[in-house]
């Protein structure tokens, strides 16, 4: 398990080497670029000292925070993945075992509905509904005093006053979250709830059921830790629609991110800022997916090995 997780943790940083060769060299040729008075080999040594310092000088001369605005785009993500989790493995596990015709047709129905809206639709709805006079709300339409930091940049901060900060921005976070999880939500229903229709049919699980006098204990003992692993490395093949979602959900909600960083750079003609960007997207779903196989394999250790039987 060790060797097959160091394996994946050195592809992931194969690939990040890659895409930071890529981002150098659109940098570097691209029209009014800040490194057009230095060779290739000073300009290659300057990209990368400021890409491990985690801050890139523009061409305006000022500072482009790459680590915060990526955490602010990666924290916003993993949020979106935890309610996923929380929203969705209960539900598709009670439509995999549920026999109850009318309600997971509705469960269905209401799903496809949700995944067939556009999220900008959704978005302005939410946000049309989601107005000052609802006071679970009320701080949705008015950013925070401390908007452009991320919950991580708050809890190692040496401010005072961090668990107002916090609940401040995580007021703030709420409806993003929860309309940047509804998609993933959907996905994660269906496959859970398909994984264990499939596996409640195998022969262990009917021998289990003859053996076992408790059913939360077949659930807990055999139903669960069969049909879950599975579905896991199947939701990492969604990180590119939930990135893209997520940056989506930076620019219409104006917080902080990839998603501003891109408008910015669309807007002002900045390729150095574009070619940042696909640095930090190519990362932030390649990290996205090693955790989630990281994950799957640390809960069902023997899945690696299925390939080779």
């Amino acid at each position: 398990m060790i060797t097959y997780i160091l394996k994946k943790i050195v592809i992931f940083l194969f690939i990040v080497c890659v895409l930071a060769q890529i981002s150098f060299c659109l940098v570097y040729f691209s029209p009014h670029s800040i490194f057009y008075n230095l060779s290739f080999i000073d300009a290659y040594t300057a990209f990368f000292k400021q890409l491990l310092h985690g801050q890139f000088i523009l061409l305006s001369g000022e500072r482009g925070p790459f680590f915060n605005t990526l955490s602010a785009t990666f924290e916003l993500c993993i949020l979106a993945l935890i309610v996923t989790l929380l929203v969705g493995l209960p539900l598709g596990i009670f439509l995999g075992l549920s026999n109850i015709k009318w309600l997971n047709n509705t469960i269905r129905i209401g799903c496809l509905l949700l995944y067939s809206c556009p999220l900008v639709l959704i978005v302005i709805v939410t946000m049309y509904l989601s107005s000052p006079s609802w006071s679970l709300f009320v701080y949705f339409n008015i950013a925070p005093i401390d908007t452009h930091s991320s919950l991580l940049d708050i809890i190692f901060s040496s401010k005072t006053g961090k668990v107002q900060l916090l609940l401040e921005q995580m007021q703030y976070l709420l409806l993003p979250i929860i309309i940047l999880s509804i998609q993933p939500s959907i996905v994660t229903i269906q496959l859970v709830s398909q994984n264990v229709r499939n596996t409640a049919q195998q022969n262990f699980i009917k021998m289990a059921i003859i053996r076992e006098t408790s059913p939360f204990r077949i659930l807990r003992k055999h139903l669960l830790p069969n049909s879950i692993p599975a579905t896991i490395p199947l939701l990492t093949y969604n990180t590119t629609t939930l990135l893209f979602s997520t940056m989506v959900i930076e620019i219409l909600f104006n917080r902080v991110g990839l998603g501003q960083w891109i408008m910015m750079a669309y807007y002002h003609h900045n390729y150095f800022i574009i070619a940042i960007a696909i640095l930090a997207c190519g990362s932030l779903i390649s990290l996205l997916t090693l955790l989630g196989e990281i994950s799957a394999i640390l809960i069902y250790p023997m899945r690696h090995k299925e390939k080779y039987v």
